[in-house]
């Protein structure tokens, strides 16, 4: 069966009546509210979030691992064989290796993964006290190497001319002390 191509007429609008719309005249007050915004942003970074997929590891590659992580009692990071409903790949499970079961099942962050379903496992660095940012820059100005610059209006020379007062009629009877 062949279709035939049927000449359609062109539309064309025709005024009817002198009636002039305001157009965005009546919408000024609308705007997005802030509950929108984030969550369309929040979904927008979703759906451009591209989990890149590590390499399969074998069930002793796997177990080494994991008894690095019990003996050092350190986080892991597990990327599983699954997809998400859009075809990527989902994010890692991360978190602390508690133990295992018979039937190939390991616990962690209280729940069950079956060592078949494990693509990737990968020891993490917790981050210590002292690496946080501040100390970081702290040694960092010590040693020299000023990351943050000093921009203040009061130079080293200058002191300060701060009167201190102390309260004399503070009240420190047994009644005040609990």
């Amino acid at each position: 069966m062949i279709k035939e191509t049927r000449k359609r007429t062109e539309k064309v609008f025709e005024e009817y009546n002198d009636y002039q719309d305001r157009g965005m005249v009546k919408w000024l007050t609308a705007f997005s509210m802030e509950e929108l915004t984030r969550s369309i942003s929040a979904g927008k970074e979703e759906a451009l979030k591209a989990i890149p997929i590590l390499a399969q590891m074998n069930t002793t590659e796997i177990d080494e691992v994991l008894v690095e992580a019990l003996h050092k009692n350190r986080p892991v990071s597990i990327q599983l064989n699954q997809k998400d409903h859009l075809g990527r790949q989902i994010e890692s499970i991360v978190g602390h290796f508690r133990g295992s079961l018979t039937g190939n099942k390991i616990f962690i962050n209280d729940q069950w993964i079956s060592l078949e379903s494990i693509r990737n496992i990968q020891l993490l660095q917790e981050e210590k006290w002292f690496q946080i940012h501040v100390f970081t820059n702290n040694r960092m100005q010590l040693s020299g190497k000023n990351p943050i610059p000093t921009s203040s209006s009061i130079e080293e020379n200058d002191t300060l001319d701060t009167e201190i007062t102390w309260i004399e009629d503070f009240n420190q009877s047994e009644e005040w002390i609990e």
